[in-house]
């Protein structure tokens, strides 16, 4: 299971949470992200207990991607028509 904390252009944050190989999904609205990464670290202890790790998706970015930024790559990234 991998994670990853978002920076949401309305200065909140939201988390997505990856179960391979294809379940994708988001917890949106935490005012900060310490409150984000407590949730994760609830998250993670849960899990823990079922034997499934929990990672950062992108460990070259340990604190919050900001969403605008991510949104603004993907746009002009090359697409397979290109």
């Amino acid at each position: 299971m991998t994670y990853q904390i978002f920076d949401m252009p309305d200065g909140r944050f939201s988390v997505m949470v990856t179960i391979e190989p294809d379940k994708t999904m988001t917890r949106d609205g935490f005012a900060t992200q310490a409150e984000a990464g407590a949730w994760v670290d609830g998250l993670r202890d849960i899990m823990a207990v079922l034997g499934a790790p929990v990672s950062l998706a992108f460990p070259d970015y340990p604190g919050s991607l900001p969403m605008n930024e991510v949104l603004a790559f993907i746009r002009k990234a090359p697409t397979e028509a290109d």
